[in-house]
């Protein structure tokens, strides 16, 4: 790029014309391309000032060449072009000259480089030059470089001398064109290569937007090559190749990722605040200033918390980001029986520390609000951290994982048994009897493993957990699940900003099936099928779809059941159920007042949360004509969201609708217009002119926005480093089974060296072989190839003479001179390897094998011999 002149008169605008005959212009071949041959420059200058207008105005008006020109035609107008035609035209803008030229190349057959620019003394930009992208050459110390890590680039660069030069006029504000050279000293590309040209591959914005739509959502760069492609119709009407379209997309996240990572992150945090005030993130950072912990929820978690937050499950995963740091989703159940997440959290590691301070900051985020119960995997600093900061929250160990360890840790016929006394829902004292009867039955009293179970029975056996509120989890099952359905969204090179809004779009989807899902059970009715249909209208016109089934089974249940009352007072009632012709396992059922309370022994009222079959059978023994408001839990209803976090949800959901999304948008809009428009040759011309007026009037209101838009800085105070990455218990590496396997040398057969750093391949002195030039190196290769190769028989009496000849040349020390030239004579003896040679060295079929290396050596000795390597010959 060229300096600033010192006045603007030093910026002598010329028109150079280069002119280019007939001839050479362009071939009379089919193909349509430039011949490789041009012709002799012919210079003419012609003042600025002198008037052209009408040859340009003609011109424009015969040719029309300012259009986006992909017809056959148009290509016809740029091919006839001529430098008179093309020196003095003038353009409205730079952009406007630029675009002439690289129209003017695709069509024929060559790429364009931006090269030289021009300015005055006062800044303003004066000149432009745009050359052949095969002008000049590539320096030379590219070429000479030797420490090389990857193989050189192909030379592209021939010093074509094509140049398109544009200059400002004073009077008028426009460009004109001052010198054009035509001649091109290489081959131009035919049509169907052109697309290839690097300067003819361009994304437009449009598929700019819709390509990173598509990889937000979990598509690939080739897979939306593909469908661009299809939807162009054809690899050449596509405009770019498939590595293009990846470029463009890292080049997108490079450009988010100008701060830092953890900086562009929290930024991007900070920004969902100021558009929900109920959003709450905190995070920590290490004695190095590197992100360590963070934790982020918006304001429809912190809604949802505060409705769904009795129960809480949690669980690490791993290999969900590119610092390995463990990912925790916070998550709950909602009133479908759905997951629900109520925050997300990724974590420097999984000590005790970290996991009480994430506990610590959730508290903060959901304003102090402990869950009833919590569900985990048994990780001991998760079991700690909960101790500590919920302390009036049951904690449940995962069933799941537990009868894992079962069986890992003993056997699989323990297994089995320890999962039936988990789960069955016994009473305390018939637990014991069971577990001492499994216990005895295995043999395994001493067990270790075993006897920690027991000690901490209450964390995991049905039987103690009984009447705590668990809204039907035992397990992490909802954890592992959402974990599985992650894998979808993210993966082990996703960086945070990245991972963070693929949270959001998970959050999204999780909403959008939970409105689907309040949209079904408000929209329809279930068909009642039970022998007690009041109460199951009256289940169905409350309930979630989800719970209705749930209390529909307790009600069929019940045609099995006998319930007589046992005792009455004056304000209480109690009931013996159980089941027909059963004498075990019944339960009795207490009333309080009207109906004001009721319990029963079997308690899953209080731990799942529905009416049970015993109050069913209580009820038609009561003859009441529907269920009663406290054996409702307010959680599992058809409204439990209605009117209470509407304002919140509201604000949730309106999120700002991004430049992608508003191209989206309008390319889904146009669908229809794309429909009718493409049916006949009318109805597209006539959408192509509108959509050209619209497309003018939409650019000038573009230019306009760009000027008043203010800047927008959303720095911080302080800028926080990207995360190291992590070494987690979940994320190592499988070690192999025995010794790392050595490499060997296939020389020696001795490990720590290859065979072109042996050095136990050691040969006598004065040896051919020994000899440092690449002759002698070649020579004593075919001396222990004929030792290998040569018949162990002869035949006849001169075969037999011949072979000891050889042997006794080859068996004593050369004598000769090997003082070969320091010019290497080996790249100039071609030796051919084609089947249907007649060279001497591939006639080893037809003759004998002695005979065919003699002649090879005849052949080596006569080359050497002429570049000067040997003077004398004892053969």
């Amino acid at each position: 790029m060229s300096s600033a002149s010192d006045s603007e008169t030093e910026w002598e605008a010329r028109y150079e014309i280069h002119d280019v005959p007939d001839d050479a212009r362009f071939s009379e071949c089919e193909d349509g391309w430039a011949d490789d041959e041009g012709d002799d420059n012919a210079t003419v200058n012609i003042p600025v000032n002198q008037q052209e207008g009408e040859q340009c105005d003609q011109f424009q008006s015969d040719t029309n060449i300012h259009g986006n020109s992909g017809t056959d035609q148009e290509g016809t107008h740029y091919r006839r072009l001529t430098s008179m035609d093309i020196v003095g035209k003038e353009f409205v803008s730079e952009a406007e000259a630029e675009s002439f030229f690289i129209e003017y190349a695709r069509v024929m057959g060559f790429g364009v480089r931006r090269h030289n620019k021009r300015w005055n003394t006062k800044g303003t930009l004066i000149g432009r030059i745009w050359v052949c992208s095969r002008q000049g050459f590539r320096q030379k110390k590219f070429l000479d470089k030797e420490d090389r890590k990857r193989e050189a680039r192909p030379i592209t660069r021939t010093g074509c001398g094509v140049e398109f030069r544009v200059a400002i006029k004073d009077d008028t504000s426009r460009w004109v064109c001052t010198h054009f050279n035509g001649n091109h000293n290489h081959n131009l590309m035919p049509p169907h290569h052109v697309h290839y040209i690097r300067s003819h591959r361009r994304l437009s914005e449009a598929d700019i937007a819709a390509a990173a739509s598509l990889n937000a959502v979990g598509v690939r760069p080739s897979q939306i090559h593909e469908y661009m492609v299809e939807r162009s119709g054809g690899y050449r009407d596509v405009g770019y190749l498939r590595k293009d379209v990846q470029n463009r997309l890292d080049y997108q996240k490079r450009r988010q990722l100008q701060e830092s990572d953890a900086e562009a992150c929290l930024s991007y945090l900070e920004g969902k605040r100021s558009v929900d005030p109920a959003f709450y993130y905190d995070f920590t950072i290490n004695e190095h200033n590197r992100l360590g912990d963070l934790f982020w929820c918006d304001g429809g978690a912190r809604a949802d918390y505060a409705l769904f937050g009795d129960v809480l499950a949690f669980d690490a995963t791993y290999r969900t980001n590119a610092y390995r740091k463990p990912f925790v989703v916070l998550l709950g159940i909602n009133h479908h029986r759905r997951s629900i997440v109520f925050g997300f959290a990724l974590l420097s590691d999984e000590t005790e520390h970290t996991y009480t301070w994430l506990l610590q900051t959730f508290l903060l985020a959901m304003e102090g609000k402990q869950p009833k119960t919590v569900i985990t995997d048994g990780d001991k600093a998760m079991r700690n951290a909960i101790s500590n900061k919920f302390s009036d929250a049951h904690h449940r160990l995962c069933c799941w994982h537990l009868g894992r360890n079962a069986q890992a840790n003993v056997n699989k016929d323990f297994t089995s048994d320890f999962r039936r006394c988990m789960l069955r829902p016994y009473t305390e004292e018939r637990f014991e009897v069971k577990w001492k009867e499994i216990v005895q039955r295995h043999n395994v009293e001493s067990h270790e493993w075993v006897m920690k179970m027991y000690r901490d029975k209450a964390m995991w056996a049905e039987a103690y957990l009984r009447g705590k509120f668990f809204g039907g989890m035992r397990s992490t099952q909802r954890s592992e699940g959402l974990n599985a359905y992650l894998n979808h969204y993210v993966n082990i090179k996703l960086r945070l900003i990245a991972f963070v809004k693929q949270m959001d779009r998970l959050i999204d989807r999780q909403r959008e099936v939970e409105g689907k899902d309040d949209y079904d059970s408000k929209e329809a009715r279930p068909v009642l099928i039970t022998h007690m249909k009041p109460y199951e209208a009256a289940a169905a016109e409350a309930y979630t779809r989800a719970m209705f089934r749930l209390v529909r089974d307790q009600i069929l249940q019940e045609g099995m059941l006998i319930a007589v009352e046992v005792a009455s007072e004056d304000n209480s009632k109690s009931f013996r159920v159980k089941k027909w012709k059963v004498s075990e396992d019944e339960c009795r059922v207490h009333i309080q007042g009207t109906w004001d309370t009721i319990s029963c022994t079997c308690l899953m009222m209080e731990t799942v949360g529905i009416p049970c079959s015993h109050l069913f059978a209580v009820m038609k023994v009561e003859n009441l004509e529907a269920i009663p408001r406290c054996m409702i839990l307010s959680r599992w209803k058809k409204e439990a969201k209605v009117g209470v976090t509407s304002e919140v949800q509201d604000r949730c959901s309106q999120h700002y609708m991004s430049v992608d999304a508003r191209m989206g948008s309008l390319h889904a809009a146009c669908r229809t217009l794309q429909r009718f428009a493409a049916q006949s040759s009318q109805a597209y011309e006539l959408a192509i002119t509108e959509i050209h007026k619209l497309s003018m009037q939409l650019e000038a209101m573009s230019c306009e926005t760009a000027k008043d838009k203010p800047k927008r800085h959303m720095g911080r105070r302080f800028e926080v480093q990207d995360p190291v990455i992590v070494l987690t218990k979940g994320c190592r590496k499988k070690q192999k089974m025995g010794p790392p396997q050595q490499r060997k040398c296939r020389r020696c057969g001795n490990g720590g060296h290859t065979m072109r750093t042996c050095k136990t391949h050691l040969h006598r002195p004065g040896d051919e072989r020994d000899c440092p030039t690449q002759s002698s190196q070649f020579m004593a290769d075919n001396t222990v190839l004929l030792r290998r190769r040569r018949s162990p028989i002869a035949n006849t009496p001169e075969e037999c003479n011949r072979v000891n000849a050889y042997d006794h040349h080859y068996s004593q020390p050369s004598n000769n001179s090997h003082a070969a030239s320091t010019n290497s004579w080996y790249p100039r003896f071609g030796m051919s390897t084609d089947n249907d040679s007649t060279d001497d060295t591939m006639m080893q079929g037809l003759i004998p094998e002695y005979v065919c290396l003699t002649l090879v050596h005849q052949r080596l000795l006569a080359t050497m011999a002429t570049f000067g390597g040997i003077t004398e010959c004892n053969y």
